[in-house]
């Protein structure tokens, strides 16, 4: 109910914009755990794929809000432990760099849900997904660039990262920082 009441605000508040774009993400994404969770394996880049739509008001400033589809592992040796998240931006901020609106500065908050999560143990594999806190939020930032002529489609390039602070459900808790690097098309 909280997402459709942001979504329906976001809506609301873009009716009004000028310039609204829908763009096509895909990139790599490299979860990095809090101490307490590293059972001592190395991150291993994973992949993302995702939609983010922005609007430009009369006054210039940008608001986006999207979804993506998240996926990283951390290794070592026999050990392998990957997680699966669904990604929600609310709202960030956008603030453009240059008066041509190719470089951009993103801050907001984000929040995502736990898919799966598995633990590879010398072939043993254990599904922990139930025995952790599946609803995570916290801080966003980015910095990227938007690259291309006015009045054509663009290419969107860009570095978030995310660090899931809040934790909710049932379970232990799994701090992270998740860094990724983002390519995407406008259309």
């Amino acid at each position: 109910m909280r997402y459709l009441i942001v979504l329906l605000s976001f809506i609301a508040t873009t009716t009004c914009a000028q310039n609204r774009a829908l763009h096509i993400l895909v990139g790599s994404s490299l979860g990095l755990l809090a101490k307490e969770n590293k059972l001592e394996l190395s991150p291993r880049p994973g992949f993302l794929l995702g939609l983010e739509y922005w609007a430009k008001n009369k006054k210039g400033h940008y608001w986006s809000v999207g979804t993506c589809y998240t996926a990283f592992r951390r290794v070592k040796e026999e050990k392998k432990e990957s997680f699966e998240y669904l990604n929600m931006y609310a709202l960030p901020m956008m603030w453009a760099l240059d008066k041509k609106d190719r470089w951009f500065f993103q801050a907001g908050l984000f929040s995502n849900i736990l898919l799966s999560q598995n633990l590879d143990d010398n072939g043993n594999v254990v599904n922990n997904t139930k025995k952790l806190q599946r609803i995570y939020l916290g801080p966003s930032v980015g910095l990227g660039a938007r690259l291309g002529q006015e009045g054509r489609s663009k290419i969107l390039l860009g570095l978030r990262n995310d660090y899931g602070v809040i934790g909710f459900g049932n379970g232990t808790a799994q701090r992270f920082n998740i860094i990724c690097l983002v390519a995407g098309i406008e259309i």
